[in-house]
């Protein structure tokens, strides 16, 4: 058997998308499975998640008691920024269940840069500015702009130099392992985007690409 390569574009933050990727997991049945997330994401999450979440939960009592509304998409959008998300649960599980290897390949320095940030976001006045002042934060527009790219071939996101970036060295980690664990099935699960893969980073790995909410896998 030689070694191939399976991508697998999710919708990050998406209700559905747990129990997809598990279907999806099942029917693949991958050897050695690599993640679009950064050591660092996962520390920084498992060490600071609890307390951005008390602040939140702190906010929300405050609205409460005042009798004030707040938007319960925001207060979604804030919780799922702070959480571990649910393509390293899954992919953790399982990789855990069959004694395979699952490597987080992206950069820490983008993932260092962006979670800096969410001490500004989670300061309790930007807390209740998006809770009061936001409304409908659904992943439905993501989903829309997904099912255009891969249904009709439309492009309407860009695709920015930091992508560039992080997909050249994501390929370039995987092209390793690959050469490392010979005649093994390789699974890469990334954010829809990554395949579109303008540039044509992962094309000499002859990867085939599905769409999580593709119904069976298209050669």
């Amino acid at each position: 058997m030689e070694t191939s390569l399976y991508m697998i574009g999710v919708i990050h933050r998406d209700e559905e998308g747990r129990d997809l990727l598990n279907r999806w997991l099942s029917t693949i049945s991958p050897e050695v499975i690599t993640l679009e997330f950064s050591k660092y994401g996962l520390a920084f999450r498992m060490e600071k998640g609890d307390t951005y979440k008390r602040k939140v939960m702190d906010v929300i009592d405050t609205l409460e008691g005042k009798h004030e509304t707040y938007d319960k998409n925001a207060l979604s959008f804030l919780l799922s920024s702070i959480e571990i998300p649910y393509e390293y649960d899954v992919a953790s599980v399982y990789a855990k269940e069959r004694h395979i290897p699952l490597y987080l390949i992206d950069m820490d320095v983008f993932s260092c840069l962006k979670l800096k940030k969410m001490e500004e976001l989670f300061e309790e006045r930007n807390i209740m500015d998006l809770l009061v002042g936001l409304k409908g934060m659904k992943n439905g527009k993501e989903k829309a702009l997904a099912r255009l790219f891969f249904e009709k071939g439309l492009r309407l996101v860009s695709y920015t130099d930091e992508m560039y970036i992080r997909d050249m060295y994501m390929s370039k980690k995987i092209e390793i392992l690959m050469k490392h664990y010979k005649n093994r099935k390789f699974l890469h699960i990334c954010g829809w985007q990554h395949l579109d893969d303008p540039y044509k980073l992962y094309e000499r790995l002859n990867p085939v690409k599905v769409f999580v909410y593709d119904k069976a896998i298209r050669i």
